[in-house]
């Protein structure tokens, strides 16, 4: 039998639910698993199959490796510390470093910076953003705050109503 031949009827023995053993005796082991994987590659179109051996190797990778990958696939941090079986801060560290790593910088240092007041810093973008304020209003009325003129602005209005 030449070597197709030998593929094919490999790939009928499998079809016919034999096992690797009893299709040894024809082809090694190692070929048999290459045809295998072939003929799956083939049947559908190489998803499940690539599917497959993606998976078997990034569960050969580290925990970080695995944890990018994770988080790159839009695992949240909690589902990423389940399945990789990390306490939250070693998975927060990761999700700070594949922000970084995505170019989301400005969000790591944001997240830093307002890590214990995140719900009222999201409060504020919420009515700002209702307001419908521009970037130039809330730095002037910071600028008021900032020079105590905002009681006095406040007095104003008050004289004028």
């Amino acid at each position: 039998m030449n070597r197709e031949e030998k593929e094919q009827y490999v790939i009928q023995l499998y079809k016919e639910n034999r096992s690797t053993r009893e299709i040894a005796g024809l082809v090694s082991f190692r070929d048999i698993g290459a045809v295998i994987k072939k003929a799956k590659l083939e049947a559908d179109g190489g998803r499940a199959a690539l599917k497959e051996e993606e998976d078997d190797d990034i569960k050969s990778k580290s925990k970080f490796a695995q944890a990018m990958k994770l988080f790159s696939e839009l695992k949240s941090p909690l589902e990423v510390a389940i399945e990789l079986d990390l306490s939250a801060d070693q998975v927060q560290t990761m999700y700070l470093e594949y922000w970084g790593l995505n170019g989301m910088y400005r969000l790591g240092q944001i997240y830093e910076e307002a890590k214990y007041d995140l719900h009222e810093l999201l409060r504020l973008h919420r009515m700002v953003k209702g307001l419908g304020m521009e970037k130039q209003n809330i730095i002037n009325l910071l600028e008021l705050v900032k020079h105590n003129q905002l009681q006095a602005l406040q007095a104003k209005v008050e004289n004028l109503k």
